[in-house]
């Protein structure tokens, strides 16, 4: 989980995760140079659980230094991802795990309910769907997963990381792990509630961050960038619409 001012949300987090029926986990918080009172809130749930590790970056290096140093660290077989503005259903880890070894593939995500950040989310409404299979091609198409529904195996992370050159680091990720080959699932079920009016608001700079990734992260030819952007806008466009219709 990392975390960069977070006083106002990252309790929620933190407790989603506590509230987990499957106990078997570390929670690995690292603050990323916070100047409100994050650490404050991160200490004072550390006294209450062991399974709470506090990890803090000398200085603000951003969110992918954030997890890859939470990667580095962990000590789990499979590695799961939790912004501090987003929550879990308490179910989530125990059927995912689940979910992990009857599929046996590297990475998994699951659906999830959109809610402002203050909101409680709810697994009736706002719901994002995920496929069950997930293809290089799909995800060109339009990024089916969400950062905080990711579970994956420790070790498909070996020579890859996600990478601060790009403002959307977790997609770039997906992309080269399945590039690589690497089996990606989706589990159709409203596990995780994930917070929107973040970094995606702003649908101009999100859509300019995405040909970045098509051109220079994945150097498609320019009429594939073409082709794949015009999917993503009309995808964008009807996840919006689904938003204002709930």
């Amino acid at each position: 989980m990392p975390a960069y001012n977070s006083g106002n949300t990252i309790s929620r987090a933190i407790q989603s995760v506590l509230d987990q029926t499957y106990s078997e986990f570390e929670l690995l918080v690292i603050d990323d140079g916070s100047t409100d009172n994050t650490v404050d809130i991160v200490n004072f749930y550390m006294k209450t659980d062991s399974r709470i590790v506090l990890l803090r970056n000398p200085r603000n290096l951003g969110v992918a230094a954030s997890r890859n140093h939470g990667c580095r660290m962990a000590q789990g077989e499979y590695l799961a991802f939790l912004d501090s503005d987003d929550m879990w259903f308490e179910d989530k880890l125990e059927k995912q795990v689940s979910f992990m070894l009857r599929k046996g593939c590297d990475l998994s995500c699951t659906a999830y309910a959109y809610a402002h950040p203050h909101e409680q989310p709810s697994r009736d409404k706002r719901a994002y769907r995920v496929p069950e299979s997930i293809s290089y091609e799909q995800l060109l198409k339009e990024n089916v997963i969400g950062c905080s529904t990711v579970m994956l195996k420790a070790t498909a992370l070996n020579g890859h990381a996600f990478c601060g050159d790009y403002a959307h680091e977790d997609y770039v990720l997906w992309l080269e792990l399945a590039k690589a080959g690497k089996t990606l699932c989706g589990l159709d079920e409203v596990l995780t509630g994930y917070s929107y009016g973040g970094r995606s608001a702003n649908k101009f700079k999100a859509g300019k961050n995405r040909w970045i990734i098509y051109r220079r992260a994945q150097k498609l030819p320019l009429p594939k960038a073409i082709y794949y952007m015009a999917c993503y806008i009309l995808n964008a466009i009807r996840k919006y619409k689904s938003l204002r219709k709930d």
